[in-house]
């Protein structure tokens, strides 16, 4: 008797209910373990490429003004192809625009490192380089986000996304210490050579076909070998046309009925509005002025919001299935809320407590939703949910340093956090009426 496919979640020793068996449960399924090899290297590469890039353009001639131009060459794309992405992904699998995308970046980020390589790279020339790489950026983001659920069942979704945010939060330590040292040490077209081979794990995890796509296409064969199965055949064609047709009209339907959906995306886009400037303007601001940290005290704040946030992800792994889990996150989001308003408050102690407490209660919100999301989401419609929580995250962030930049300017950073909390606070309390979602 043949051995049962590793492929296949449902063939894989169950997972514990809680504790740390439940978040290593999904390193037990072999696509689950390549897919999160892949995307940890390319965490890694991404870090490389957020140290080197800036140092290639300063130290080559550049100048700060020409930076945000690329940055935001790279940036804007990025913001408009994220919808496009999560059609792409729910149309033609997320594993295939995976595969595109992330084999486009390496030769792009291939190219950025010969420019680099060669020395003073033109400005133009930067710039044809971060116009597509953001664009493909904004392809796989979506792609990535939906393939977790073909990978894993249910009920290990919550651990996956868990081992997902913690590793990101790890790999982005790594990555931007690593890449410093290499960039300080050696140059910044050596940093960037070594980002062209972080693509090869992530493709291995998405070119493996799940094993129910592969019994259908046995299937479909099996039918083109028997006459009497063909109306069979042509019966289920028909059926997947007509599917295909009527997604759009679905897709808009759920959005419109799901309260569970417009809860988590008021949240996320009120979180991304307040937060973006927040970290971006105010908080530097706070450490320069009214803490006079300088720099140490700055970074050692990001710090704490990273080690909270990795903490936050390991712990939401370790919880297993949560009662009323969506009135769970809720709940902890108003933590959040508290957090975010104290944290001019108390000195540089007190903001570190505060951020790293902020970290914690962001990565358990997020784990959470995105697992409600990922599970009650219709598979075929995945892809463009995704990409629109995407486009909010990413959209909103120009807005958010604009509004913060301006009323930072006027009145000081202090009056930025308590006004983020209370946002939040509001969405939160919008998302508690929703029936729906409290009855997860």
């Amino acid at each position: 008797m043949a051995e049962a496919s590793p492929l296949s979640p449902s063939q894989e020793q169950p997972a514990k209910k809680a504790g740390a068996g439940s978040i290593l449960a999904p390193l037990r399924v072999r696509d689950y373990r390549l897919l999160f090899s892949g995307q940890l290297i390319s965490t890694i590469g991404d870090a490389f490429y957020a140290v080197a890039l800036p140092w290639l353009v300063l130290t080559n001639g550049g100048n700060a003004q020409e930076l945000g131009i690329i940055l935001s060459a790279y940036g804007i794309p990025r913001i408009g192809s994220v919808l496009l992405g999560g059609v792409l992904s729910d149309r033609l699998r997320p594993r295939r625009v995976m595969l595109l995308a992330d084999g486009v970046r390496a030769v792009l980020v291939g190219i950025l490192a010969m420019l680099a390589l060669a020395g003073h790279p033109a400005l133009w020339q930067l710039l044809l380089v971060a116009i597509p790489l953001g664009t493909f950026e904004g392809l796989f983001l979506p792609a990535s986000s939906a393939m977790l659920p073909e990978v894993l069942e249910d009920k290990d979704l919550q651990a996956g996304n868990a081992l997902n945010t913690s590793s990101l939060q790890l790999a982005s330590l790594i990555g931007s210490g690593t890449g410093g040292v290499i960039v300080a040490t050696l140059q910044s077209g050596t940093a960037l050579v070594l980002i062209r081979g972080r693509s090869q794990a992530t493709q291995q995890a998405a070119s493996q076909e799940p094993q129910v796509e592969l019994v259908a296409e046995g299937m479909r064969t099996m039918a083109e070998l028997v006459p009497n199965e063909q109306p069979i055949e042509i019966t289920e064609a028909a059926e997947q046309q007509k599917q295909a047709s009527e997604q759009p009209m679905k897709f808009w339907k759920f959005v419109r009925t799901s309260q569970v959906l417009q809860a988590a995306f008021l949240v996320a886009l009120f979180a991304n509005i307040t937060f973006g400037g927040l970290l971006e303007v105010a908080l530097p601001s706070l450490a320069h002025g009214p803490f006079a940290t300088g720099a140490t005290g700055y970074g050692a704040i990001l710090a704490a919001f990273g080690a909270g946030a990795l903490l936050g992800g390991i712990v939401t792994g370790m919880l297993g299935n949560i009662p009323h889990r969506g009135t769970f996150a809720l709940g902890v989001a108003i933590l959040q809320a508290i957090a975010v308003a104290l944290i001019p408050y108390g000195g540089l102690a007190g903001a570190i407590v505060c951020m790293a407490a902020m970290g914690i209660f962001n990565s358990v919100t997020n784990v959470i939703f995105i697992t409600i999301i990922q599970q009650i989401i219709p598979r075929h419609l995945l892809g463009r949910v995704m990409g629109a929580f995407m486009f909010a995250s990413f959209g909103s962030y120009p807005l958010s340093v604009a509004i913060v930049g301006t009323i930072v300017a006027h009145l000081g950073p202090a009056i930025i956090f308590p006004i983020s909390g209370a946002v939040l606070g509001i969405a939160v309390v919008f998302g508690l009426f929703q029936k729906q979602l409290r009855e997860l």
